[in-house]
């Protein structure tokens, strides 16, 4: 498979230079002021590349110039509405460049944009923009509460794109521009109450993960990144805000086109897409489709993994028959309420020759400690808790003091630090890993993805890591299922890797008996021909339950 490389491409080659945000330079460098938000990130491109293409949706391309004027012209009919700084406007419309030019346009006014997905319940959606006290509304306002602020339609949006364009050059910023600590975004997120939580993420912490990450890789204004998520998935600022703020092109996949991988994978290839983001269940579909259709994606440099845990077993098929460089594959731990993206791992062939999930070291700014169950530090190799501090964590949740005094705690300063060093603010994830001697960290689950049967304490994520590991198994999910009063059993519902050469019950009860002792191994297994996953891209583990009664019930 013939592909880029991930080199940094020198200045002046057909690639392009790499431009954006970077480390700050010299200190006196002319030119070269570090963004401090994404509205200067944004900005700065305009100034460098402002006849490049900033995004192509739906066949139709949008330069930087162009979407400058358009963003510009949607700030400027949203202050006629009185936004401004520190508001919060909700924006419900499928990723679009309608949806791209609102959110820069919003950011202008200094307000904040609350995407809601279109699929969401309205109930959902209704609480979202009530919750949020959403002061302006942009896109399809059809089942949300919007009674009392403005509705911009998409339509308009789509008006306000002929806007004549404005001279080149610089222009005074006005006085509502942001600032770092202002928010850019609130993303809404499920807990475990089931009431969605709002987590506003402000400004600094965007240009904190971007800094980060281009110490990392070599982005330039030559990629072209896919925007495959949902705009309400915080992965989506990512794949927003990583080519808007370093030159490169955004390009647009619709919403039906992502849920067909073979669809998904000719996209891919007729817009040369360098730049890939995908969760771990939807890249297993898109593998599978690539192998299947023997394609080639001579373009692609990087295929970006976060949203769920990464199992070898994912990526094997993939890097034997393309190896781990072209393109390169990268897993990146991540949560909303620390700005998309926390950790930066390649995937190593060590990696692929073991079993578990390394997330690697945390980008540039953040520090961590992995905390036991009684509150010390973990020891190598040891589980607990990770917490994260640094510039990208949120402020904490919208109206939620409770949830934030839980969540958002304070702590000794993470390793290296001597003892005795100030005391910072974390995060709490929530989620279980474990700290490698060399300093990788591995990620085994969500601590509340661990349940208790027959007096054992169980982490499901390991009876699934050992289902996934055979062969011929492409993807896996166990939960306990209650067969009776006090008759409670592990059950797993799989999707075989050939759906010619499906792998059987028996074979996979040996596999797993081989692995697994008795009071971890699943007492069923059901068949799937596919996970279903959400919105966001993620395994939907209550539709694979639904599915798996159904299967059941069709089988008696």
């Amino acid at each position: 498979m013939e592909t880029g490389s991930t080199r940094p491409p020198e200045s002046g080659s057909e690639t392009g230079p790499e431009i954006g945000l970077r480390t700050p330079p010299e200190s006196g460098a002319p030119g070269h002021e570090v963004p401090r938000t994404l509205v200067e990130a944004f900005t700065a491109v305009v100034a460098e590349h402002s006849e490049g293409t900033a995004l192509t949706a739906d066949g139709t391309s949008v330069s930087y110039r162009r979407l400058d004027a358009w963003s510009l012209a949607i700030s400027s009919l949203l202050r006629s509405h009185g936004v401004g700084r520190g508001d919060r406007v909700a924006l419900r419309m499928p990723a679009s460049a309608e949806a791209i030019a609102s959110m820069v346009g919003v950011l202008r006014t200094g307000a904040s944009y609350v995407p809601l997905e279109v699929r969401n319940p309205p109930a959902r959606n209704r609480f979202i923009v009530q919750d949020s006290q959403a002061v302006a509304f942009i896109g399809d306002p059809d089942g949300c509460a919007v009674d009392g602020i403005p509705v911009i339609g998409q339509e308009s949006v789509t008006e306000l794109k002929g806007t004549p364009l404005p001279p080149a050059g610089p222009a005074d910023a006005p006085s509502w521009l942001p600032g770092p600590d202002d928010t850019a975004y609130v993303i809404y997120t499920s807990g475990t109450t089931g009431q969605p939580k709002g987590v506003p993420i402000h400004h600094g912490a965007v240009i904190a993960l971007l800094a980060g990450a281009a110490e990392k890789f070599s982005f330039s204004a030559a990629d072209r990144w896919l925007l495959f998520h949902s705009i309400a998935f915080d992965f989506s600022v990512w794949e927003i805000w990583g080519p808007l703020s370093t030159g490169a092109r955004l390009v647009i996949m619709p919403p039906w086109t992502a849920r067909s991988p073979e669809r998904c994978l000719r996209f891919l290839a007729e817009h040369d897409i360098t730049v890939l983001n995908q969760t771990p269940t939807a890249f297993s579909e898109l593998s599978a489709a690539v192998l299947r259709e023997d394609a080639v994606l001579p373009r692609l440099r990087y295929v970006i993994f976060d949203g769920e845990k990464l199992l070898p077993g994912t990526v094997r098929p993939w890097a034997k028959r393309f190896g781990l460089n072209r393109p390169t594959l990268v897993n990146m731990y991540g949560i909303t309420e620390t700005t998309v993206h926390t950790t930066f791992h390649e995937v190593t062939q060590e990696d692929l020759d073991g079993d578990a999930s390394v997330i690697g070291r945390p980008l540039p700014g953040f520090g961590f400690r992995v905390v036991a169950s009684d509150g010390r530090d973990a020891k190598a190799g040891e589980q607990g808790e990770l917490w994260l501090s640094g510039p990208q964590l949120s402020k904490g949740y919208l109206n939620r003091p409770e949830l934030n005094a839980e969540r958002f705690v304070s702590g000794p300063a993470p390793a290296p630090s001597p003892d005795g060093g100030p005391v910072v603010r974390y995060y709490r994830s929530g989620d279980l890993v474990s700290l490698r001697p060399g300093g990788d960290l591995v990620f085994h689950g969500r601590a509340d993805l661990q349940v208790k049967l027959r007096g054992h304490r169980i982490e499901l994520s390991d009876i699934e890591a050992a289902v996934q590991s055979h062969s011929r198994v492409a993807d896996a999910v166990v939960w306990v299922r209650e067969f009776a009063p006090g008759d409670e059993r592990l059950v797993c519902a799989y999707v075989p890797a050939d759906d010619k050469d499906p792998v059987g019950t028996r074979d996979l009860r040996a596999h797993v008996k081989d692995l697994l002792p008795t009071y971890m191994r699943p007492t069923g297994y059901q068949p799937l021909p596919r996970l279903p996953r959400t919105v966001n891209g993620k395994v939907d583990r209550a539709e694979v339950v639904r599915l798996w009664e159904k299967e059941r019930e069709r089988a008696r």
